[in-house]
């Protein structure tokens, strides 16, 4: 008994040796650096901070000197900027001439460049097992003229670098305007009578943060009217574009879209912001739902009657309105039938919303946006007698300001 003791530590013994010897040590360690696939990047981008050569096979230094007339893409280290006030002014120019602007971190460099200027910050967010999101990865940034003003576009991600960089140059890139470096504001009349006139773009992305359960997309789309006949109030439309990419879609995981969640409060930051009007209301039984939102003369302080109207498919699933008008809330819940088609695969809902300020007050016109998802798996083959499992809500929210 002794002696077969004695093998068994003397095997242990031996085969230790053996690994230690068979592992480098000292300078003959070698630790697996990741190799970053740098973009190729057939748009010029220019940089203001930290070297960016590290995600592009070229970018240039900015010089602050120069004036750079052709199309190209400006990435920025909020950082770097955010105490300089000949820097900002040259993120600003940057803006105002149509060059598409990459914020790395804080994105309050690029608020205030205009007067009306719409602006969207992430402020709060929940991701997969009780994350947090408290700010986002990168922001992407550009305005253009149309009728008269200046519109934008922007671009928020969460996802981790260098993968967020990559989503913002090729939204940036697919944004990017021929005529980007040389824009001019002019001054021109305004169409007559009373429209609703596209004012900017929310373009959101959790990438793929969110693995294995999915990915939340935005392209929300925001809209004032113009020619309202009123000097005391200004309203604008949002126009919700909310998408979710299910992990069975992405990743051939089980998770599903189970629930999407969408407000709009319009007063959350200013108490005179006012819910005029929103759509769907709760349905049942549909499988398209119908969106007609705006003002009626004569209504909630309206001197004119214009609205925006559009539809969505709901196959498989029913809409909750969650709203109330005495909070100026409007709030919806889809609830997706995670078992059907429409759980496995991409789904889209547009719900609506007229927002109502003050006109005087630039400064105000400011609201919260909600965006969330809720995924679910079928229960393990061993486990049939088990509900579906499902996820906590993942969702983001945004600070909306027009100037």
């Amino acid at each position: 008994m002794r002696q077969e003791v004695v093998c068994f530590v003397l095997g242990i013994l031996i085969g230790s040796l053996f690994l230690v010897s068979a592992y480098p040590t000292g300078n003959n360690v070698q630790y697996a650096i990741p190799v970053v696939q740098r973009i190729n990047n057939t748009v010029p981008v220019y940089y203001m901070g930290s070297d960016v050569s590290k995600y592009f096979t070229g970018a240039i230094k900015m010089n602050p000197s120069l004036s750079i007339k052709t199309p190209h893409i400006l990435v920025v280290e909020s950082s770097h900027v955010k105490n300089s006030s000949q820097l900002r002014e040259l993120v600003r120019k940057e803006i105002l001439s149509g060059i598409p602007v990459i914020v790395i971190g804080s994105p309050k460099v690029i608020n205030g460049t205009f007067r009306g200027q719409f602006f969207a910050e992430l402020v709060a967010g929940h991701g997969p097992d009780g994350k947090p999101i408290t700010q986002a990865t990168v922001y992407g940034y550009m305005t253009y003229p149309s009728n008269g003003i200046l519109v934008s576009k922007e671009f928020i991600s969460i996802d981790a670098e260098p993968k967020a960089i990559e989503q913002a140059y090729s939204w940036a890139v697919k944004n990017l305007k021929p005529s980007a470096g040389t824009f001019e504001l002019k001054a021109e009349p305004l169409s007559s009578g009373a429209y609703w006139s596209y004012r900017s773009q929310l373009d959101f992305t959790s990438g793929d943060d969110w693995k294995p359960y999915g990915r939340l997309n935005i392209r929300t789309l925001h809209y004032q009217l113009m020619n309202d006949g009123s000097s005391q109030y200004d309203w604008y439309n949002v126009h919700v574009r909310q998408q979710s990419v299910p992990g069975k879609e992405l990743w051939n995981s089980e998770w599903r879209t189970s629930d999407m969640y969408t407000w709009i409060d319009a007063d959350y930051y200013n108490p005179k912001g006012f819910l005029s009007d929103y759509a769907p209301t709760t349905t049942s039984g549909t499988t398209t739902v119908g969106v007609s939102i705006g003002v009626s003369v004569g209504v909630k302080e309206a001197q004119v009657s214009v609205f925006q109207s559009w539809s969505y498919t709901i196959p498989d699933v029913r809409v909750y309105d969650e709203s109330d008008y005495s909070q100026e809330l409007a709030k919806w819940r889809h609830d997706i039938a995670e078992d059907k088609a429409v759980g496995s695969n991409t789904y889209q809902i547009e719900p609506g919303a007229t927002l109502r300020f003050p006109q005087e007050d630039y400064g105000a016109k400011v609201w919260r946006e909600h965006y969330g998802v809720v995924y679910a798996k079928p229960p393990n083959w061993w486990e049939p007698w088990w509900d579906w499992h499902y996820s906590e809500e993942n969702w983001v929210e945004f600070r909306i300001s027009m100037g």
